[in-house]
């Protein structure tokens, strides 16, 4: 389900579609695209238009021979030729025919991840498992004796599987015996020769082999992911000695310690503060016995961008841009939509004004966004959601105050919300999109802020509370990748939510004002720095 923030009234402009095939009959050229696609047991979907292909990510415990479709929309009235399936085997690819004026093949494929992992003491790496031959692979430091290996934890079937017990062998009158012992994690065994373990899944006993080998491990810096004032350092240690980070920055001599290093198994991780955006550093690690070779690496840039206080307006007062640079648009420019406030009515120089209007009848939701509009579109109008930005901020901050109104306009699937109290939506992320994403309010294509893979880091803010007075907010960005660098940023707001759906109240006023993008984690309180690095820094 998308989750928008615009809606524009345009009306009487040429339909400008795209299809999977060409058309060169007359009548008319339209889509049969899939909308949304909905399946038991499914963790994701993503539903491209342009490949004509839905795939889904199914969990665990899914029957990938017989999955149940729960639910799917056809744009533009299109139907699936011969009626849709209610179980697909999707053991491989199925296409399926949708059809409208003319007929468009698509795929629809599926993939199920099943997390495996051994995870001992003094480990070195992830173990080796292959889950067709039912074998596994785990090393450990030279230090670690193979007669008392403690495993904390282990999960080798799909979830709801128990390992039930394992087998090792011991000495008994000079002779080699099995013994069999259950598992209850964690629990040291011997582990000189190979062990085998039973688990059980779904009634049936599945028989694992798993050796443990030691390997020679050398003290040294693995990675580093560098951000504008902070990087997440990992390395390998050997077992010895207490293990920090030592950084500086490149040109200089004085070196300073990270001691709050966290260790798993051999790898030790940390994340360094207080850097300085834009400058070149060195790191190593040492535990006091031994000390890695250094490690370069630059932090980021911390850009801000232009007028992010909305001090600056141009064109009349009707976009918050400086004059000559266009960063700021609107889908809702004319009338009363979006206008700056009074110089008195800011929390400082000057903010922005977004009121949810009655055009031709219908709701005009409020709005302004990072990006372009690109025109007319039918009922609606195509927008350009996104400006050039590589930066990693960690937040985004500034003022608001709300005014909602009840919703006395709507239209389907927000019928239900009629009397209810409008909410305004603020909204920010990143993506490495290779261009702008060409909204089309007319075909309600929107950016899918569930499953869009572009999207690299999102934070979002809703609320249908009055908010008389400016107060404060910090929005963090929590990161779905730690490596990826943005090539847009996207930031929005919307005086009615659901406004893309011409749902909302009119007069719903919102004032936005003072936007910053926040670089400096020591800027965040526990919970939101908690936020923005549990996925991006794990040990």
């Amino acid at each position: 389900m998308r989750r928008g923030i615009l809606n524009i009234l345009f009306l009487f402009s040429a339909l400008g579609l795209s299809s999977c095939i060409e058309n060169d009959l007359s009548y008319p050229h339209l889509d049969a695209a899939f909308s949304s696609f909905e399946v038991d047991g499914q963790k994701s979907v993503s539903i491209n238009a342009d490949s004509c292909t839905v795939e889904i990510v199914l969990d665990e415990n899914a029957d990938m021979s017989a999955v149940r479709v729960t639910g799917y929309t056809v744009s533009n009235g299109g139907e699936v030729v011969g009626g849709m399936p209610e179980y697909l085997n999707l053991n491989e690819p199925v296409r399926l025919t949708l059809k409208v004026y003319e007929d468009f093949v698509w795929t629809v494929s599926a993939v199920q991840p099943i997390e495996r992992y051994i995870r001992c003491d003094n480990q070195i790496g992830e173990a080796e498992i292959d889950p067709v031959k039912k074998t596994a692979y785990v090393y450990v430091t030279e230090e670690q004796s193979l007669l008392e290996v403690k495993i904390n934890e282990m999960k080798l079937e799909p979830e709801g599987s128990r390992i039930m017990s394992t087998t090792g062998f011991v000495s008994e009158n000079g002779q080699s015996v099995p013994k069999v012992e259950e598992c209850n994690f964690p629990m040291t065994l011997d582990c000189v020769i190979m062990r085998y373990f039973t688990v059980d899944y779904a009634g049936e006993e599945i028989e694992w082999s798993v050796k443990f080998l030691q390997k020679k491990v050398d003290v040294s810096v693995s990675s580093v992911n560098a951000w504008a004032c902070s990087a997440g350092v990992r390395g390998v240690t050997d077992g010895k000695g207490v293990p920090v980070f030592e950084y500086r920055i490149a040109d200089e001599e004085e070196w300073w310690t990270c001691s709050d290093v966290k260790i798993s198994g051999t790898v030790a991780a940390a994340h360094v503060t207080g850097l300085e955006p834009d400058t070149e550093y060195v790191v190593r690690l040492t535990n006091g016995i031994t000390t890695s070779q250094e490690r370069g690496f630059r932090t980021g840039a911390a850009v801000q961008l232009p007028n992010l206080n909305f001090d600056s307006w141009s064109d009349n007062g009707k976009y918050p841009n400086a004059e000559g640079s266009r960063v700021w648009d609107s889908a809702n420019s004319s009338g009363a939509a979006v206008t700056t406030s009074p110089s008195d009515d800011a929390v400082s120089g000057k903010a922005a004004r977004l009121e949810s209007v009655s055009a031709f009848g219908m709701l005009a939701a409020g709005n302004i966004f990072t990006g372009s509009f690109a025109g007319l579109a039918g009922l609606g109008a195509e927008l350009d959601w996104g400006s050039p930005f590589s930066s990693r901020p960690l937040a985004l901050k500034g003022y608001f105050k709300y005014t909602p109104m009840v919703i006395g306009k709507a239209k389907d699937p927000y019928k239900d919300m009629l009397g209810k109290t409008d909410e305004c939506q603020i909204l920010v992320f990143l993506t490495d999109w290779t261009e702008p994403f060409r909204v089309n309010t007319n075909e309600k294509k929107f950016v899918d802020l569930d499953n869009d893979t572009g999207i690299i880091a999102l934070g979002q803010f809703n609320t249908s509370e009055t908010v008389s007075d400016y107060v404060s907010f910090t929005l963090p960005l929590t990161y779905r990748n730690n490596t990826r660098i943005p090539r847009y940023i996207v930031i929005a707001g919307a005086a009615s939510h659901y406004g893309d759906y011409f749902t909302g109240g009119i007069g719903s006023v919102l004032y936005l004002d003072e936007f910053e993008l926040v670089y400096e984690p020591s800027e965040l309180t526990d919970e939101e720095y908690d936020e923005v690095f549990s996925l991006v820094e794990p040990v």
